[in-house]
């Protein structure tokens, strides 16, 4: 490759290491592609099934301090939607906590995938997996499957972080 096309990749200063970037079209790509996946979080996040704590507080009869409490502590699931509006809660689960035993099984899924980032958290629960029999986990928590979908979460997990 020519070395003028040869150009020391962003990252290369976090790992020491020196890097090929790709040419100028391909990140020009690259950020278009970054682009339609920032669009398509923010349209995500506008849909009404996205709730604010205040909303979600509400629908679970808690006050609003409580279900960021349950936030921080990583006992719902929230995603970031800018410094100014706060976060948005998937409205599923309020099924997923309002009867204990589900909520248990909800929780230990949550902490099983802690390490991995929100986004792939909320991934994880909305699409269809094998090891479900193809149900969403959201699905087979609701099913009584909490064992099986924390299984699934494990596998997710190891798989996200590069261990899979």
């Amino acid at each position: 490759m020519p070395k003028s096309l040869i150009r020391e990749h962003p990252s290369a200063e976090l790992s020491g290491a020196r890097a090929q970037a790709p040419l100028p079209r391909k990140n020009a790509a690259l950020a278009q592609a970054f682009d339609r996946a920032e669009e398509r979080k923010v349209n995500l996040l506008k849909r009404a099934d996205m709730l604010n704590g205040e909303q979600l507080a509400a629908e679970l009869g808690l006050s609003r301090a409580t279900v960021d409490n349950r936030r921080q502590e990583g006992k719902l699931l929230a995603l970031e939607f800018g410094a100014k509006r706060g976060f948005r809660f998937p409205q599923w689960q309020r099924d997923l906590v309002e009867e204990r035993d589900v909520r248990a099984s909800f929780e230990a899924v949550l902490n099983r995938l802690a390490a991995v980032e929100p986004w792939s958290r909320y991934r994880f629960f909305v699409q269809s997996s094998p090891e479900l029999d193809g149900r969403t986990p959201v699905e087979a928590l609701r099913a009584g499957q909490g064992e099986a979908v924390l299984h699934a979460a494990e596998t997710w997990a190891q798989a996200e972080q590069g261990g899979g």
